[in-house]
């Protein structure tokens, strides 16, 4: 039996918030939460064994709460409120400030539905504006459409309590876009040696640099060659083992010494970036705090059993039981953070006639040779398909498609093949399975990549892929080998449907799926855990703001004219450009490298 009021609150509801209305009907469960009467007959929830209200009277305990935040009924700053509960705190709220100028952030949208079930629809004030079921991210960018101004931010104790990862990722993306108003984290990348998770350096730097921080790449693939040099210097595993050993320790000794010369704010790791646990206890002694996004199965690569602990902050592309595996190994608060897309880099294009020759078919695939790829895609012979990247060795049966002898496909490359492609294949990989991982529990960069192009895909049903687009509507997707058969037959014979579904995916990429999005929810998570987090380099001027000081026909002003637009400023900054630079040195130029020159001798005497 639905509650008593549900019906008449969502239409209340759908007047202002016909969408949202629709999420809560869906959402609604007779059975949740647990409902306890207070001795009056007011509907308390409890949660995990939580009441979110006093149990005895909800209603004096929530006009407490809101005289003790001392708020002022005058003025226009909008107050961002954690948690809807069933309500009492809002109803005394209403008391202080209008209901239109609130939002009101609630991560449980079936507790939301039971609070417009069994609550009558006089105790939700007219007005204000309701965010439910949605990550951080996009609360957070709901919250800046309707306030451009720095909303008044409160919260409802019990329901911060109940989510406490939701709402400290969710108050430290504001402090870390405050941070960026202030010139930004100073924060080194740390890129892996090679692998297909490189090229997602360059997709994190930019990212972080259009969120305003300031990303130096510490790029390792430089010492690419040095590493086969290495592995082709002994057929004998130990020596190999100790050799590759002393070049990660090497390597990672580099990340020290980085991050201490730029004074760095936060060293962030991907995949199989080289760190030690000797070099993390360096960072964390220098008060430089350790991220690292392990973008890869937990399953397959185990080397996050030593590394997850060492780290400040670990973000995994898995969740459920693998969360509470690393948990389990000893990180106290690791993270799940999907894989992204770049849309200046994973984006539509128009193919020369010569370009869809080679890059287009009917079918294709781009990715390694993974056991069940080989076992499925040798049943797909019979289509126009194109197979396209590296590790296929010893092809069989699939040598006729496979293209370019086997090479690895750098990314321009392949984001033409998904644009020229009617059906790209996107089928997981998995080492033992012979069709479709029956527990998938993470998805692949191509998911991402393929629906920011605008091109239609076929993937494989993943646990967590429903969380990220609407299966048949935003994604196609197939169980097994035999479905994958019938779903090519079907959008071949459908091209208006694939166009369809193609142009929803990359709206929902472009909404919610790039890698501005992720890197914002990586530092709001950060920040929410410590919110004494504070750029190094804060208070740092603008070429604008010198250019303002000293006068636009100054020398200096003059130098500075080539450094509008970039933000906050270092004397690293300024003088790194002007060494490289051609030409005789102005005198204020000389000066602006002498100082430099100081700065960096007092570092390294420790005096500065």
């Amino acid at each position: 039996m639905p509650g008593p009021y549900l019906e008449a609150n969502l239409q209340r509801l759908a007047a202002r918030q016909p969408d949202l209305a629709q999420t809560l009907a869906r959402a609604y469960r007779p059975d949740y939460p647990e409902i306890r009467a207070t001795r009056d007959g007011l509907p308390v929830p409890v949660v995990e064994r939580k009441s979110l209200h006093s149990p005895y009277d909800p209603r004096a305990e929530a006009a407490k709460w809101v005289a003790s935040l001392n708020l002022s009924p005058a003025g226009s700053a909008l107050c961002l409120v954690s948690g809807l509960g069933f309500g009492y705190h809002l109803e005394a709220l209403a008391g202080v400030v209008p209901p239109e100028r609130w939002i009101v952030v609630e991560p449980d949208a079936a507790l939301a539905a039971a609070a417009l079930a069994h609550r009558p629809p006089d105790s939700f004030p007219d007005g204000f504006h309701l965010i439910v079921e949605t990550a951080p991210v996009m609360a957070y960018q709901e919250v800046l459409d309707a306030s451009p101004s720095e909303p008044v931010r409160i919260e409802h104790p019990a329901s911060v309590r109940l989510h406490p990862d939701f709402f400290a990722t969710f108050q430290g993306l504001f402090r870390a876009q405050a941070a960026a108003r202030r010139g930004g984290y100073k924060i080194l990348l740390v890129s892996p040696v090679y692998g297909g998770s490189l090229p997602v350096t360059a997709y994190v730097q930019r990212a972080l640099t259009a969120l305003g921080h300031r990303c130096e790449v510490l790029d390792n693939s430089v010492f690419h060659p040095g590493l086969q040099a290495l592995e082709a210097a002994t057929s004998h595993r130990d020596h190999r083992r100790r050799l590759l050993a002393h070049l990660t320790a090497l390597l990672a000794e580099t990340v020290t010494a980085r991050a201490l010369d730029m004074r760095a704010d936060l060293v962030l790791g991907l995949a199989q970036s080289p760190f030690t646990v000797e070099v993390l206890g360096e960072l964390k002694k220098a008060g430089i705090r350790t991220a690292f996004w392990f973008i890869e199965d937990g399953d397959l690569f185990q080397y996050w059993t030593g590394f997850a602990p060492q780290f400040d902050h670990y973000f995994v592309i898995q969740k459920g039981e693998f969360l509470d595996r690393v948990k389990a190994a000893g990180c106290p608060h690791p993270c799940y953070l999907p894989l992204a897309a770049d849309p200046e880099v994973h984006r539509p294009l128009e193919l020369s006639a010569a370009e869809q020759e080679e890059f287009g078919s009917d079918l294709s695939h781009v990715g390694a040779g993974y056991h069940n790829r080989r076992q499925v895609f040798a049943r797909l012979l019979d289509y126009d398909f194109k197979l396209w990247g590296n590790d296929w060795d010893h092809p069989g049966p699939l040598a006729g498609v496979l293209q370019r002898g086997g090479e690895r496909l750098d990314t321009e490359a392949s984001v033409r093949v998904f644009n020229a492609t009617r059906l790209n294949l996107n089928l997981h990989s998995s080492t033992h399975h012979p069709g479709v991982n029956p527990f998938g529990d993470y998805v692949n960069p191509r998911t991402f990549e393929i629906a920011a192009c605008g091109a239609f895909q076929l993937v494989d049903e993943r646990r967590l892929l429903p969380e990220m687009f609407q299966p048949g509507e935003e994604i196609a997707t197939f169980q097994n080998a035999s479905e994958l058969r019938d779903r090519i037959d079907h959008y071949l014979a459908h091209p208006l449907e694939r166009i369809q579904i193609a142009q929803a995916g990359r709206r929902r990429v472009l909404r919610e799926h790039t890698y501005r999005h992720r890197l914002l929810e990586m530092l709001g998570a950060i920040a929410g855990r410590h919110p004494d987090w504070q750029p190094r380099a804060g208070g740092l001027p603008t070429a604008e703001e010198i250019i303002a000081q000293a006068g636009p026909e100054s020398e200096l002003g003059k130098i500075m004219q080539r450094f509008t637009g970039r933000g906050s400023l270092t004397l690293d900054d300024v003088a790194g450009e002007i060494e490289h630079s051609e030409g005789n040195l102005k005198r204020t130029e000389a000066l602006i490298l002498l100082l430099n020159e100081f700065r960096r001798w007092g570092l390294e005497k420790g005096v500065l």
